[in-house]
C-alpha cells in the first residue's frame, strides 16, 4: 500500500468548509462569529473581505442616537442580513470589543469608515438643506480634511469643542418657521471622530443627537485593545488610541486599574519613556465610569520609579513631579524629589 498523499488530505474540507463562499460569508453575517475565521485557513480566506469588514464596523460603531433610527441605515450603507437596530447594547458591546482585537481592524480602515459615515450621515440629513454655493463646495470636498487631522480637535482632556467645521443652512421654504430670517440649522462636523451634528443655531451641541463613528455603547461601552497598548508603541498606535480614549474604556474599575496598572510598570522597568509620556498626557475612561480622566498613577509606580531609575534628573521622576505635581501625596513627592536631586545613583539590582 502506498503512502497516503499528504495533499489529497489538505483537499479534505469539513462540510461546512465545502460550502460556497457566498453562503458562508452569509453564515459569518447572520452569525456574527467574529472568531469563525480563524477556526481554519479556508475559511479565513473566505471571509477575508474588506466589505465584510466595512459592514461589521458599521454594524458594531455607528451611533444609536435618535436622528439614526429613520432613513440612516439603507441597504446601501448596511445590506441585509445585517440589522443594526436588532442588536441589544450588550451584544453591541461584545462585538465592538471584539472586532477592536481583530489584526483586520486597524486605523487606517477605521478611517476610510470613518469618511464614508459622514458622508452618508449628510447625504440622508441634509439633502434638502440650502447651503451657500460656498459651503456646498466645502461640503463636496471633506476628503482633503480627512487627510489632515494634525489640528482637528481630539479631545485631550476628554472633552470635544463644537465642531472643527460648522456650516449654516437653511430649511426648505415649505418647512421653515414663519419667524425665520437667517439660518435655521448648524451642521458640525469633526474629522478626527468622524462625528456629524445637525443642530439649531443656538442649541446646546455637545451630545445632542451625535452621528458619530465609532461610536461607544452608553450603558457599556467596548473595549480599548490591547493592540495598541502595547510595543512597538508607534505613532498610528497613538493616533487609534487617541481615537478610541475618550469613549471605550482602559480599565475595568476606575477604583482598581489593574490593566494601566501594570502597563505604566512595564513601561517604568524597560525605561520607556516616550509611551509613558505620551500615555499620561491621555484622558480615558473606566467600563464603570463615563467621565474621561488622566492616566492613572499608583504610589507603586513612584516606588518603581526610584527603583529602575537613574537617579538625579530621572526622566520618570521628573515627568512626574511636573505633570502630577497637585495629584501626589506629599510623602511620595518628597520621596520623588529628594530621588531627582540625590548625587547617589540608583541601585537597578534592589
Amino acid at each position: 500500500m502506498g503512502r497516503p498523499d499528504p495533499l489529497a488530505a489538505r483537499r479534505c474540507f469539513s462540510r461546512l468548509e465545502s460550502l460556497p463562499v457566498e453562503i458562508l460569508q452569509l453564515i459569518f453575517l447572520h452569525s456574527l462569529e467574529i472568531n469563525l475565521p480563524r477556526a481554519s485557513p479556508h475559511l479565513a480566506r473566505a471571509l477575508s473581505n474588506p466589505a465584510l469588514y466595512t459592514w461589521l464596523i458599521r454594524l458594531a460603531f455607528s451611533s444609536t442616537n435618535p436622528g439614526s433610527r429613520e432613513g440612516f441605515f439603507t441597504p446601501d450603507f448596511l445590506p441585509p442580513p445585517l440589522d443594526f437596530w436588532a442588536l441589544g447594547w450588550e451584544q453591541r458591546q461584545q462585538l465592538q470589543s471584539k472586532t477592536l482585537a481583530c489584526r483586520w481592524c486597524t486605523l487606517s480602515l477605521m478611517r476610510r469608515c470613518q469618511r464614508e459615515y459622514v458622508h452618508h450621515a449628510i447625504r440622508r440629513k441634509c439633502t434638502d438643506f440650502i447651503f451657500s454655493d460656498e459651503d456646498r463646495t466645502v461640503l463636496d470636498s471633506l476628503d482633503r480634511r480627512f487627510d489632515d487631522l494634525e489640528g482637528c480637535d481630539k479631545a485631550v482632556d476628554g472633552r470635544r469643542g463644537k465642531g472643527d467645521l460648522v456650516i449654516p443652512a437653511q430649511l426648505p421654504d415649505g418647512e421653515r418657521p414663519s419667524s425665520s430670517r437667517g439660518v435655521d440649522r448648524k451642521v458640525a462636523i469633526w474629522f478626527h471622530f468622524g462625528a456629524v451634528q445637525i443642530r439649531e443655531p443656538h442649541e446646546v451641541y455637545y451630545e445632542n443627537d451625535l452621528f458619530r463613528l465609532p461610536s461607544s455603547v452608553v450603558i457599556g461601552p467596548g473595549r480599548i485593545p490591547d493592540k495598541v497598548l502595547q510595543e512597538p508603541w508607534s505613532d498610528s498606535q497613538f493616533e487609534f488610541l487617541q481615537l478610541l480614549s475618550s469613549d471605550f474604556y482602559l480599565d475595568e474599575d476606575e477604583h482598581s486599574p489593574e490593566r494601566s496598572v501594570e502597563i505604566t510598570a512595564r513601561l517604568i522597568r524597560k525605561r520607556k519613556i516616550e509611551p509613558f509620556r505620551r500615555l499620561l498626557r491621555m484622558s480615558f475612561r473606566a467600563a464603570n465610569c463615563r467621565v474621561p480622566v488622566g492616566w492613572p498613577l499608583q504610589p507603586s509606580h513612584y516606588h518603581l520609579v526610584q527603583r529602575y531609575g537613574s537617579g538625579p534628573g530621572d526622566p520618570f521622576a521628573t515627568f512626574i513631579l511636573n505633570e502630577r505635581w497637585g495629584m501626589i501625596d506629599a510623602s511620595e513627592k518628597e520621596g520623588l524629589l529628594r530621588f531627582v536631586e540625590s548625587p547617589e545613583p540608583a541601585s537597578q539590582n534592589i
